[in-house]
């Protein structure tokens, strides 16, 4: 909504919270209604806090058609039974006659504290984040779909593979381009958005790279809704104490990388990945639905956070799946998770999945290659890591403190992506961990940082 000011939003919370309809907000603040109504529609915030809280969720509560039990008993009804909705067969969800109307909120309710139900919150603070993130998001250009992605894939990767350059591949299918510009699609490609990569290019070897290559985000935009401030009104209006944090590790530069995710629970996990994309994301967290299971992924992944990178800018694969990719592609189901971003150049807001960072580099020092590496090291190292005696855990480890929060539903998961608890005594944080040949690797790389040995581009030309 232009030219909405903060405190023009703040006395929208405080007249809605107050019981004022929409009208007499709009009268207060001199606007029109429809102004207010758009405001209160695409500025609030779903809410579930307390949700299910109750039998009363059940629509069917009042006349339950179910009895329990023979006898004296049958007397009771069904709903008796504390959280009775999660087994019965009958059960059909109540909503809030409310929020039936979309510009109506929950401030305001007498019943906020116990209602059982979703609901939505209008935050001043959360509204004015959101509007500006769509605000710079504007700024930031265009970006073609997925669909229009894979279109460009499906005819630019096996014309390069047979030796066509980029400019002749956009000039014979300018229906699948649709106007987009040759540098463009160069920097698509140094960005992993195709199966292609910039080796497969004519000529590309006899080019000199760029220290640094251009880097393309999946969704220019990703950042909107979705930003540190909107973040902090989400977990506030749903009671959120514990979140997902989400990096990547780097090794040596164009080589392998490592996602690395923080839990709630405390534990960190590691994918070896062999570049870093928002498509290999995406993979990661497939695997992680499909191991964890619906239930415990949800309570796992609620709310993510993470940085600005661009192997995390396709929020919207990560919230959702496709069950049938193969036959409908177009299809997503959302999984019931948030992802947010932290500000940019601000990883304190992630201080958990950094402070992890610390450790972990004490077996993969900074400087040296992942690629001579597998999944299983990596599993290995973060088995010692996680098996660590932590104060802030009062002296246990993260493996342990995860175990009893989520039980043998907990374990099972870890057993699978192949982290399992390691002795106290025998817990090693040291490169020696993964190999002979790789603690001389990484012994070689700290000398190099210290000066005791020239660098190698220097041995190389000796």
């Amino acid at each position: 909504m232009a030219h909405m000011k903060d405190n023009d939003r703040e006395r929208i919370e405080f007249l809605a919270s107050s019981g004022f309809t929409v009208q007499d907000i709009a009268d207060d603040l001199g606007r029109k209604k429809s102004t207010i109504l758009r405001e209160l529609i695409n500025r609030s915030v779903e809410s579930n806090r307390n949700y299910k809280c109750s039998n009363r969720i059940c629509a069917l509560f009042d006349r339950c058609p179910r009895v329990k039990g023979y006898g004296r008993d049958a007397r009771r009804s069904f709903n008796c039974t504390p959280r009775c909705f999660e087994v019965c067969p009958d059960f059909v969800e109540r909503k809030c006659e409310r929020l039936l109307v979309p510009s109506h909120v929950c401030n305001g309710c007498r019943d906020f504290a116990t209602c059982p139900m979703m609901k939505r919150v209008y935050s001043a603070e959360g509204a004015h984040a959101n509007y500006d993130g769509i605000l710079h998001g504007s700024r930031r250009g265009v970006h073609p779909s997925d669909e229009r992605i894979e279109r460009m894939n499906a005819v630019l990767s096996p014309c390069i593979l047979r030796g066509q350059s980029v400019r002749n591949v956009i000039r014979n299918n300018p229906e699948a381009f649709g106007g987009v510009k040759e540098r463009t699609v160069y920097d698509y490609i140094g960005g992993g958005l195709f199966d292609i990569v910039r080796g497969d290019l004519p000529e590309a070897c006899g080019r000199r790279q760029r220290k640094k290559p251009k880097e393309a985000k999946t969704n220019a935009r990703c950042r909107v809704g979705r930003t540190y401030r909107e973040f902090v009104v989400f977990c506030a209006a749903n009671d959120i104490a514990e979140w997902a944090e989400l990096d990547t590790v780097i090794g040596r530069v164009g080589g392998k990388v490592l996602f690395t995710i923080y839990l709630p629970g405390g534990i960190m996990l590691g994918f070896l990945r062999d570049h870093k994309s928002s498509q290999t994301c995406t993979r990661v967290f497939n695997r992680l639905w499909e191991v964890a299971g619906p239930e415990l992924f949800r309570k796992l992944f609620r709310v993510i956070l993470t940085d600005n990178g661009t192997e995390f800018s396709d929020p919207e694969m990560i919230e959702k799946y496709r069950p049938d990719p193969i036959h409908n592609s177009t299809l997503k189901v959302p999984r019931g998770i948030r992802v947010f971003y932290c500000d940019p150049y601000c990883s304190s807001q992630k201080p958990h999945v950094e402070r992890y960072h610390r450790e972990i580099r004490r077996i993969l020092e900074h400087g040296t290659s992942f690629n001579t590496l597998d999944q299983d090291g990596i599993n290995l190292a973060f088995s010692h890591v996680n098996c660590y005696s932590r104060g802030v855990l009062g002296g246990k480890t993260a493996y342990e403190t995860f175990v009893e929060r989520f039980g043998e539903e907990g374990r099972v998961f870890l057993d699978k992506l192949g982290i399992v608890k390691i002795p106290a005594n025998e817990v090693t944080l040291d490169p020696i961990l993964l190999g002979a040949k790789f603690k001389r690797h990484a012994d070689r790389v700290v000398l190099r940082k210290a000066g005791v040995i020239p660098p190698k581009n220097t041995e190389d030309q000796k």
